[in-house]
């Protein structure tokens, strides 16, 4: 591994870490959506350009350990992560994982639809009385 690599490879782990830190376990970010996505894809683009990475890569690691202020909750079915797409060229490469997943004809036309990302929010519903009485 060069050294130049790694020393800024290494910087923007560790920013990286403490801005995981600040949002997971003390609700508190210190940058803005935008910002933090665009220091992780650096970090995917080096890792992809130098085909390294770590333990703390967030090709391996999400997020940051939880505050204790959560109560745990086991889920029927396990919670997943999306991917982000910042450009054409990441849909395409979603799109052609969707076609070789499905075992779709190449030709497969797609329509998509695109809304603001929410960072923070997700939820997983059980509903135990349905409908209306």
């Amino acid at each position: 591994m060069k050294e130049p690599f790694s020393k800024e490879y290494i910087k923007k782990i560790k920013l990286l870490d403490k801005y995981n830190k600040h949002y997971y376990q003390n609700q508190n970010p210190l940058v803005s959506d935008k910002e933090y996505d665009e220091l992780k894809n650096e970090i995917l683009q080096l890792e992809k350009k130098h085909n390294f990475n770590n333990l703390k890569s967030p090709s391996i690691k999400v997020g940051y350990k939880p505050s204790k202020k959560f109560e745990k909750f086991k889920h029927r079915v396990k919670m997943l992560s999306l991917s982000n797409a910042f450009n054409k060229e990441d849909l395409i490469n979603f799109q052609k994982k969707n076609v070789n997943f499905l075992t779709l004809n190449k030709n497969y036309e797609f329509e998509y639809s695109a809304e603001p990302k929410i960072d923070g929010i997700s939820a997983s519903l059980n509903y135990k009385k349905w409908g209306i009485n």
